[in-house]
């Protein structure tokens, strides 16, 4: 009889493996938001793909010129070449430009300008319904769950919510930041929403992750428009 129990609280339980029944895998979402949310950058402060940049040289103007970052995340310099921009800040890119441009002619001064913006895109990823790439905002603010409702919600059968994975990239200190959150219903009713910023990726596991670093290396690396400034996970 006992037998005949288990097995049928494992067939009722086996529909609802990655709901009811799933173990939580990091801290809950209602718990954890604000620890995330502190790491939110000003808009402006990461460059990314459709920027326009304006180069000012206050005493040799013929070098002044204007570029776009293009789709894989670079720009075009004269007397430089392309270099990977995407991902820096306007003071990281000027002293790059600047140790660059020192090379070509000494003591100049440049100035580098942000004009018009590109779109800024953030990733679902795994178990959804459709997953890909989505425009934030015009203000530039997607809770977390705003998020999973763009890409159509999680599968009811296999989305694993408890192992919910968010990477995002930090440009201040130029490296990734990762947290595991227990994004199930039930924790869905937390005073602060959890919010994402441009190039972050949510990804929604049918199973535990154990080798997470793996996963960031062969799939995040490939969708951030700067992959080579993003190091290696190992």
């Amino acid at each position: 009889m006992r037998i005949v129990n288990l097995t049928r609280t494992a067939a009722l339980c086996a529909p609802f493996v990655l709901g009811a029944c799933e173990s939580a895998g990091g801290p809950p979402l209602s718990g954890i938001a604000g620890e995330v949310n502190a790491t939110l950058e000003p808009f402006a402060v990461v460059l990314g793909v459709g920027d326009k940049l304006s180069l000012r040289f206050p005493y040799s103007p013929t070098w002044n010129q204007e570029t776009e970052v293009a789709g894989d995340g670079s720009a075009s310099f004269m007397a430089i070449g392309r270099l990977i921009v995407s991902g820096m800040t306007l003071g990281q890119l000027k002293e790059a430009l600047g140790d660059s441009y020192s090379r070509v002619f000494p003591d100049h001064e440049l100035d580098v300008v942000l004009g018009a913006r590109g779109a800024r895109k953030f990733f679902v990823m795994g178990e959804v319904h459709a997953p890909g790439a989505f425009e934030l905002d015009p203000d530039r603010r997607v809770t977390l769950l705003d998020a999973l409702a763009r890409a159509g919600g999680p599968l009811k059968q296999s989305a694993y919510l408890a192992h919910t994975y968010l990477t995002r990239w930090n440009a201040s200190t130029g490296k990734q930041v990762h947290w595991t959150i227990d994004a199930r219903e039930q924790n869905w009713g937390g005073a602060e929403p959890l919010y994402l910023q441009a190039y972050d990726v949510v990804w929604i596991p049918n199973t535990p992750v154990d080798a997470v670093g793996i996963w960031i290396d062969n799939y995040i690396r490939r969708m951030l428009p700067f992959p080579y400034i993003v190091p290696p996970i190992y």
